[in-house]
């Protein structure tokens, strides 16, 4: 693994601390070296998912944001949204409350938020390797970032959702998962026994 003054400058990543969205300490020198001060949202991503909240719209977040929120110590550039249905008519208004806009979708370019500030947030249609929507839902975690509660899918899920799709991106990155999840099953005194 790279140290952290090996990585360009423009390297676009989001950061995202556990501070208030995990209990769970850092797991590994390199996460404890790459502190950041917040959860790395835009304000027009807090006024988005403030505003779909407000107006009750079911999502989820998934991926490596999730795995982000749920302690584990790597790196993602979206912040990827599973909404129960995208033609919810409540995600367009939740999209202008926060000064963005929202793309249907069309042919195969799938439904999209647009606008200053959102372009991070991908949507997301199909989560391979997970239940249905509404099962997700139900067991997802509740953490509160930047003042705004999230659904987030647990790690365990994520890791499910990696393993189905299987792209090489993506099985790369179980390891380090598969390790935050260890270590936070593993009781606190046991690492100081010999």
């Amino acid at each position: 693994m790279r140290s952290p003054e090996l990585i360009p400058p423009s390297t676009p990543v989001t950061s995202i601390t556990r501070s208030g969205a995990s209990n769970f300490p850092r797991g590994s020198d390199f996460a404890r070296a790459s502190a950041v001060e917040d959860f790395a949202l835009t304000p027009a991503e807090r006024a988005l998912f403030e505003a779909l909240n407000r107006r009750g719209v079911p999502f989820v977040i998934i991926g490596m944001a999730a795995a982000v929120l749920e302690g584990a110590p790597i790196a993602t550039q979206d912040v990827d949204v599973w909404f129960e249905r995208a033609d919810d008519e409540r995600i367009k208004l939740a999209a202008a409350d926060a000064g963005g806009f929202w793309i249907s979708g069309f042919g195969m370019q799938p439904p999209a938020f647009g606008g200053d500030g959102l372009r991070r947030v991908d949507v997301v249609l199909t989560a391979h390797g997970l239940d249905p929507f509404a099962i997700e839902y139900a067991r997802a975690l509740q953490r509160e970032v930047d003042g705004i509660t999230l659904r987030v899918l647990p790690l365990h899920r994520v890791i499910a959702g990696k393993r189905a799709t299987n792209r090489a991106k993506d099985v790369a990155q179980i390891p380090a998962l598969e390790a935050t999840l260890l270590a936070r099953q593993e009781p606190p005194t046991s690492r100081l026994r010999e």
